[in-house]
């Protein structure tokens, strides 16, 4: 309000971009928390149609492979449209692919509606949101992409029981249309509000009326194809792969070392319990820290972390005591993933293809986490223990962290441009 006319200053509007990032909030908790509720349904599937649970959790897998990798295209195309034209396309796969899930009756429809279908929605979930709330935020982008973040692993928490509720109340065909029909129209109504560009709306991101210097604006950014052809895309490529590796062999195997040292299955699974609660808490902090220390200096704390965490469970993890330490340090740590690979593409790349380079690096992330299950499995068959793939995340955690100290000592495009 102008003191001398009494006439309201056109900047006194509430910022759009929170706005932005409540409707990127709610798509991915819609998204995520509907798809990642599958695990529940497995054993009433299982009991109906007679299919094995690899056959049925094939299906998961395949729906994560194929998000992974058309979230390259999404995140091309989200820069080029937009972010809602993406999405409500996505929207249209999600809600047939939960619709055709109840009435499936043999197993290729499972693969078509959930690994195909149901992925192709999923793929809307990554890159164009992401890259989304990194445009509309500068300063306090860390905070802002953390939040966006809660939304994900808040519904993963909540739908599953939500999920069960409904099938012990009206059988797994019929939750699997009320949860589909609930989540498509919930990812409608918010990818309404989702505007990719701020420039278009407001003069400057954050809500700023103005900003003291120029340099204070991130770079315009490189084209997909010239940051493909750089040394630290490729650093972040690696740093992702293995620090995603390690992160899903201690996820999938956590539990089942812990019962194969002697420890009880109540006491074990609390341990995943553990993780996913400290990882949760960790998301907003974690998010506040980068804005204030940057994201290099973030990632090379989590990431020392990482090697010393999984160090003490390697020498030490055969007792519960050890193993919960171990669990709320690594929920610290895998935290702070999805947020440094924002952080990371749009502060060293700018944000011209950024939604792509985002979904590059997600699928890469992905295929390190597909890969360190296997691999960790493979070991425990050949030595009957879990301690020698728990060594070799020590070890591919500490490439990771090698990685790290290699990135700082090259000029990145956005240091170039600002001394330009």
């Amino acid at each position: 309000m102008d003191r001398r006319t009494g006439v309201p200053n056109k900047d006194s509007r509430p910022f759009p971009g929170y706005v932005v990032l409540a409707s990127a909030f709610l798509v991915s908790a819609a998204l995520y928390g509907a798809a990642f509720s599958f695990g529940v349904f497995i054993e009433p599937m299982r009991t109906e149609l007679g299919w094995g649970s690899a056959w049925l959790s094939g299906a998961f897998s395949l729906a994560l492979l194929v998000s992974g990798s058309l979230g390259i295209l999404a995140g091309r195309l989200s820069d080029r449209f937009g972010p809602r034209s993406i999405v409500l396309a996505c929207n249209v796969f999600l809600g047939l692919g939960f619709v055709l899930m109840s009435r499936i009756d043999s197993l290729w429809q499972l693969y078509l509606s959930f690994g195909l279908m149901i992925g192709m929605g999923m793929s809307a979930g990554i890159a164009p949101l992401q890259s989304t709330v990194v445009r509309w935020f500068v300063r306090r982008r860390g905070l802002m992409v953390s939040i966006f973040l809660m939304g994900a692993s808040t519904s993963e928490m909540i739908v599953p029981p939500l999920a069960n509720r409904l099938i012990q109340s009206h059988g797994w065909r019929t939750a699997f249309l009320i949860l589909g029909t609930f989540s498509f129209l919930i990812v409608f109504v918010s990818s309404l509000f989702l505007k990719g560009d701020p420039t278009q709306i407001v003069k400057h991101p954050d809500g700023l009326d103005r900003l003291t210097t120029d340099a204070s604006l991130p770079p315009e950014g490189l084209t997909f194809r010239h940051a493909f052809r750089t040394g630290e895309f490729w650093l972040l490529c690696v740093f992702f792969f293995c620090f995603f590796l390690t992160s899903m062999i201690a996820l999938v195997h956590l539990v089942p070392h812990a019962i194969n040292v002697g420890i009880s299955p109540h006491k074990s699974a609390l341990l995943l319990t553990v993780v996913h609660l400290m990882a949760t808490s960790a998301r907003i902090p974690e998010g506040f820290v980068a804005d204030r220390i940057g994201v290099w200096r973030t990632a090379l704390i989590v990431t020392f972390l990482l090697v010393a965490s999984f160090l003490w469970l390697s020498l030490t993890g055969d007792s519960i005591g050890p193993l919960f330490g171990f669990a709320v340090v690594f929920g610290l740590t895998i935290a702070s993933m999805d947020l440094l690979l924002s952080l990371f593409a749009s502060e060293l790349f700018g944000l011209v293809a950024v939604g792509a380079i985002i979904g590059f690096l997600n699928f890469i992330l992905e295929l390190g986490g597909a890969t360190g299950p296997v691999i960790s499995g493979c070991l425990f068959d050949s030595t009957g223990s879990y301690r020698p793939a728990f060594l070799l995340c020590t070890i591919v955690s500490a490439v990771a962290f090698g990685i790290l100290v290699f990135l700082r000592k090259t000029d990145s495009w956005a240091s170039q441009h600002s001394e330009n």
